[in-house]
């Protein structure tokens, strides 16, 4: 219409070929602004899908980064093509390692095989998808069960290109069956010993049966009359001869707790509400007593579904009671005993799990004992405690009993000491099934302990003290000997000699002599007074080093009591610390006071040698010896408590090693540090004979 308008409406001549062409003109206009609205409305819808696109892969992006379990497209080399970072988690690579890995390198060994199988059998359209349950083996080497769904995308001429797996990880489930597994079995082992149990049982009653018969009884419950056997008769204790035919004998029978459930149980029955009727229960003999029965019975229902008869037999079941409750009882017993002995009680079996745990185990780790049974020890006592008792355990699951103490980490960073003791539990063939574990808190005794400890350290620091203040005390008399008294008494003796020159040639004979024996004695007085202060503190240490003082204290003791002396010195410093030389002198001195006075020996031998990073003196004479439990009686002087006190103080060894009739050895060793050698000779040995 548009055409032909614009046709008509045109200025000029119209003829037929100006006609034609603007029609023409016009034509192809409408059908260029066709077009161009046609390519506009293309344009418009190819965004929006474009757009609807975008949001749909913005979607499952999303979905993909956010889902809760972990998803995976891999190629058909099982190379990961994309990986959610809920798969990253679940194995512990990141997507640029995994990118590196395939999907076969993460599954266990031993689940390989069976995924292959199945992923092959998917790529041949055996079957549209499968599900697995198989481990993977994360980045630390640990290993996590999983459910795997794969399936498989296809291109458009059927050939796979890529799989699609989503993963979930099923631990925690496994860890579940495990459990119970483990307690199913060891559900299924009492019920094997209880089954054993009632067989044996069983077993003994099918001989007593065929002899004695059990009771029987027959009951036409139209006409409510019932036969009962003569063995029937003798378990409820009438005479044979007796007239029990109402039925209402038999429940007047029964005991007035079993009563209405025995009554409710047979009703059912008649109303085939249960398959069949047998039931437990005591009943009241005729003389008041009760036994046990296990009664059974099967009924004959007419057309209308109405009991018209039933037939049983009865079961004297009273010693199967009695065993039972005596088993309850002493199970009872053994956990009332096992929870309120004052230690922990425990058994595990051999894959280290527990399998009973007493109050004990509750109280000390803050866990009932539903929750511990089940648990392996890693879990419960934690790496650090596990690693304590390990070789213990190993030890004791070899059959070897095993007592040992050890200390486990408190939840509140305390320290738990346990005294423990491992039993193996052997069965028929030998071979252990278990361990019964009993451990006792030590807790207090160790603590105990560390404040003994922590005393004896204190009086040794006291005695340490005590033993320096003497030492300084005998260095201020041994100065106030030498410095005062023994030069007051050598000008004393000088005066005296001068007095004694200058007398007349007249004087009294006797006179001069006492004077001059005076004169003598005030000179013994001296060196007596000199000899006191060297031993109160020897200033040859001072000067010469401790080699010369040993020497030179050891000819004076051969010289004063005869004795044959040989001194040994090796390797010993040029400089010994003031402290290290005081000390193993004193020891010197001590050893050869005691030798001296006890041992009535004849030849003394001493060594001074540098061993390793110390310097080590010992006395051996051949005395007599004596017992070491009476090496404190009978002793002066430092004696051989202090001489081991003295060389502890230095951190020291102090031994002594002697018997009755074989001599005495005293061994002294205090460490020294930075020090120099002799370097005139390696050994320097010396011998003084009286």
């Amino acid at each position: 219409m548009l055409v032909w308008l614009g046709t008509l409406l045109s200025p000029g001549v119209l003829s037929s070929h100006v006609f034609m062409d603007r029609t023409m003109a016009s034509a192809l206009l409408l059908v260029v602004t066709g077009l161009l609205a046609k390519q506009k409305q293309l344009a418009q819808r190819a965004a929006e899908a474009h757009e609807a696109r975008r949001e749909s892969e913005a979607r499952f992006q999303h979905i993909f980064n956010h889902a809760g379990l972990g998803v995976t497209i891999e190629d058909l080399d099982g190379r990961f093509v994309q990986c959610n970072p809920a798969y990253c988690a679940l194995t512990g690579y990141s997507q640029a390692e995994l990118a590196q890995r395939t999907f076969q390198s993460l599954i266990h060994p031993d689940d390989r095989d069976e995924n292959m199988r199945r992923a092959q059998a998917l790529m041949r359209n055996d079957v549209p998808w499968f599900e697995i349950e198989n481990r993977y083996v994360q980045k630390s080497g640990h290993s996590v069960w999983v459910h795997k769904l794969v399936s498989v995308l296809r291109a458009a001429d059927g050939l796979p290109t890529h799989f699609i797996v989503l993963v979930t990880d099923i631990t925690e489930r496994k860890k579940v069956e495990e459990v119970l597994r483990t307690v199913n079995e060891t559900l299924e082992q009492r019920v094997a010993e209880r089954t054993a149990q009632l067989a044996e049982a069983n077993e003994r009653f099918e001989w007593v049966t065929k002899a004695t018969h059990d009771g029987v009884w027959d009951w036409d419950v139209a006409h409510d009359t019932v036969y009962f056997s003569p063995r029937w008769k003798e378990m409820h204790g009438f005479q044979e001869a007796d007239n029990l035919e109402p039925s209402q004998k038999w429940s007047e029978g029964i005991h007035p707790d079993h009563r209405p459930e025995v009554m409710a149980k047979l009703h059912a029955y008649w109303q085939k509400e249960l398959p069949e009727f047998w039931m437990e229960y005591r009943i009241r003999r005729k003389d008041g007593t009760s036994i046990w029965v296990l009664d059974r019975g099967v009924a004959i229902w007419d057309e209308q579904g109405r009991p018209i008869r039933m037939v049983g037999s009865e079961k004297d079941i009273t010693w199967r009671k009695e065993v039972e409750e005596s088993l309850r009882r002493r199970e009872h017993e053994f956990h009332t005993l096992a929870d309120n002995v004052p230690a922990l009680f425990g058994y595990i079996d051999c894959d280290r799990r527990y399998r009973f745990v007493n109050r004990g185990y509750e109280k000390l780790f803050s866990r009932s004992a539903n929750e511990i049974v089940g648990m392996t020890m890693r879990e419960l006592l934690g790496q650090e405690g596990y690693a304590e008792v390990l070789p213990h355990v190993d030890a004791a699951l070899k059959g070897r009993p095993a007592s040992f103490e050890y200390c486990l980490p408190g939840m509140d960073a305390s320290e738990q000491w346990l005294s423990a003791q491992y039993v193996p539990d052997l069965d028929g063939q030998g071979q252990v099934i278990g361990l019964f574990i009993l451990l006792s808190d030590i807790t207090a005794l160790k603590q105990s302990e560390a404040a003994l400890r922590e005393h004896e350290a204190q009086l040794q620091d006291l005695n340490a003290k005590l033993i320096q203040a003497q030492e300084h005390e005998q260095q201020r008399i041994a100065r106030e000997l030498h410095d005062d008294f023994t030069q007051r008494l050598a000008a004393l003796t000088l005066d005296l000699r001068m007095v004694y020159r200058e007398l007349p040639a007249d004087s009294d004979p006797l006179g001069v002599l006492r004077l001059q024996q005076i004169g003598d004695a005030v000179e013994r007085l001296a060196g007596d007074l000199q000899q006191m202060a060297h031993r109160l503190h020897p200033s040859i240490l001072e000067h010469v080093g401790l080699a010369a003082a040993v020497r030179e204290h050891s000819d004076e003791f051969a010289v004063r009591t005869g004795l044959t002396v040989e001194v040994m010195a090796r390797k010993v410093p040029k400089v010994v610390p003031p402290e290290q030389a005081s000390c193993l002198y004193r020891v010197l001195q001590e050893s050869l006071q005691n030798v001296r006075k006890h041992a009535d020996a004849t030849n003394v031998l001493i060594r001074l040698l540098r061993t390793g990073r110390g310097l080590g003196l010992c006395v051996h004479d051949d005395g007599q010896g004596f017992e070491q439990a009476q090496s404190g009686k009978g002793r002066k002087g430092l004696g051989l408590t202090s001489m081991k006190e003295r060389v502890k103080m230095l951190n020291g060894t102090f031994r002594i090693r002697t018997n009755p009739g074989q001599g005495t050895e005293v061994h002294a060793w205090v460490p020294l540090e930075d020090v120099t050698y002799e370097t005139n000779s390696d050994s320097q040995d010396a011998t003084v004979d009286s």
